[in-house]
């Protein structure tokens, strides 16, 4: 009989959750002011353009029933400023974490700077949850109607799997945004790699899920002063969580893949 297998280098560590709401706060205590600043910018940025789409949308037909060609031009422009600033706020936000948890102080500048490349694996990153989410939206309310016309007492059925697979993705995927924005990932290789990494452990990873989603909640108590606390701290802690699993853990692997150097041996006399 063969030995008791011990545990896969190659796999990544459960996320130890508690470690990471601590490196995450100590991380957010040391560049409070530059990360919240940054928020509160970028998401007066989001707000304007949102406002503007919202006038611009009610202008664009006009009391005699003629569309508006400035007043669609600017909606379009203000739909895509806002998905730029939403997509900056977020790669700004994981950038200034990822500093301050390597103990380097983030400069407002730094945050603000561009990053192209960075910016579209975001978007591509959130585009393709998006669409594995609306996927599974439209498979359970389909299957939904088609129980409803033959078995109504069962047509909840597809709707509760339809929620626990929105769960089960969103979890899977809660790491996704580091590895593109601090991995250099692309959008199908950081949805590969996350659900790798968090399906083994897929627990400890709904508890972080869960964990983010009260931080962010919490700053709906107090109105945009709130979000701008609450989002650079959940950023934080979601860094140290992607840190654990594939900064550390790679160095440990690394360490554990050298060869260790060989003592020499005593001759005895």
């Amino acid at each position: 009989m063969g030995g008791r297998s011990g545990p896969d280098p190659a796999q990544p560590p459960p996320i130890a959750i508690r470690r990471a709401l601590e490196q995450g706060w100590q991380a957010f205590r040391q560049a409070p002011g530059t990360l919240i600043l940054f928020t509160l910018l970028m998401g007066g940025l989001i707000i304007v353009f949102q406002l503007t789409i919202r006038f611009s949308t009610a202008n664009i037909v006009n009391d005699y029933g003629q569309t508006d060609p400035l007043a669609w031009a600017v909606s379009r422009l203000a739909v895509v400023a806002w998905i730029l600033g939403f997509l900056w706020l977020v790669v700004g936000l994981l950038r200034g974490a990822d500093a301050v948890l390597q103990n380097t102080r983030p400069r407002l500048r730094d945050l603000l700077r561009l990053e192209g490349r960075a910016l579209l694996r975001t978007g591509g990153t959130l585009a393709l949850e998006l669409l594995v989410l609306g996927v599974i939206v439209r498979l359970a309310q389909a299957s939904a109607w088609l129980l409803a016309l033959l078995e109504p007492p069962l047509m909840a059925l597809p709707l509760l799997a339809g929620i626990a697979a929105v769960v089960y993705v969103l979890t899977d995927q809660i790491l996704s945004l580091p590895l593109c924005v601090l991995g250099g990932r692309g959008p199908l290789e950081a949805f590969r790699r996350g659900r790798t990494a968090i399906d083994p452990h897929w627990l400890q990873a709904l508890g972080l899920t869960l964990l983010l989603g009260l931080v962010v909640l919490s700053g709906f108590l107090l109105p945009l002063v709130g979000l701008a606390a609450s989002l650079p701290l959940a950023a934080c802690i979601q860094v140290a969580a992607y840190r654990q699993l594939f900064v550390s853990g790679r160095q440990q692997q690394l360490r554990r893949r050298q060869p260790q150097p060989v003592q020499p041996q005593r001759n005895r006399p």
